[in-house]
């Protein structure tokens, strides 16, 4: 398929691709809600600072202005590769955790149902956060709601300032700054479940059996150092650090180390 935005020379026979009439009628519409909508394109300018792109709703419901999409992918494919290369724009949907953690915009200015507007992908934005606890700065989306984000220890937005108080407030973010994360490659895996593991690919939801036969669910970290003394008869202590993970296994903290008798060394000689 050639360009649908190709520019015709004088005298030449004129058929306007759909493609073409379509964008035409999106970029009218949006002149349309910017002049007469929420304060028009002057007070979008003020109120963010970042990257912006245009954004179809393919959702059921429309989305307010300072509301949540996921972003489920581009509405041109290679398969039309001037359309895709020539004119960027992305779908989105109301957020679902299982889809898009991590890949949300945020809309500033309303768009309808089976509509394109323009929204936020990185950079500094307003948008509403329910505050889970007060101590957090991070924010991720909200399960099925594009109304607002959810506060956390972690997640892909920062939360700059917000109103004070838990529950639904008023925040200003910036989006693409994600809390702390990190990767394990090999773990050693420590005896005592009684259950074979491969310590190349784990997987925290695995389901498997301790040694007398009862489920288990997920796997536990800890990093742990050995101390002994060299004196025969005393014991070996373990000092050990308790990792936390959130719920996309994105770590969030480590305790502090807590020591305990690890093993007895008996008569045993250096």
């Amino acid at each position: 398929m050639g360009d649908p935005f190709r520019k015709v020379t004088p005298g030449e026979p004129m058929t306007m691709p759909a493609a073409a009439y379509n964008a035409f009628v999106d970029a009218a519409k949006d002149y349309q809600r910017r002049r007469q909508g929420n304060g028009g394109a002057s007070s979008i300018d003020v109120r963010q600072s970042g990257s912006v792109t245009l954004i179809k709703n393919t959702s059921v419901t429309d989305v307010d202005r300072f509301g949540i999409l996921g972003i489920d992918g581009t509405v041109f494919t290679p398969t039309d590769l001037e359309s895709f290369k020539n004119q960027f724009a992305l779908s989105g949907s109301v957020p679902d955790i299982a889809l898009h953690v991590g890949k949300f915009a945020v809309a500033i200015e309303p768009i309808s149902t089976g509509e394109m507007g323009l929204c936020l992908v990185n950079g500094m934005v307003m948008v509403q956060v329910d505050v889970v606890a007060e101590s957090d700065s991070f924010a991720e989306i909200t399960d099925d709601d594009a109304s607002c984000l959810t506060s956390g220890p972690s997640g892909c937005a920062q939360i700059l300032w917000k109103e004070s108080g838990t529950g639904k407030k008023w925040a200003v973010v910036r989006i693409g700054a994600s809390g702390a994360s990190g990767t394990h490659d090999n773990p050693k895996i420590l005896g005592g479940s009684g259950t074979d593991v491969d310590t190349g690919v784990w997987d925290i939801d695995a389901q498997g059996q301790d040694g007398q036969g009862n489920p288990y669910h997920g796997v536990e970290f800890k990093v742990f150092r050995l101390y002994w003394s060299g004196v025969a008869g005393e014991a070996v202590y373990q000092f050990i650090r308790t990792p936390t993970y959130d719920s996309i296994g994105r770590l969030v903290g480590v305790s502090a180390e807590v020591r305990s008798v690890a093993f007895g060394t008996g008569n045993c000689q250096v």
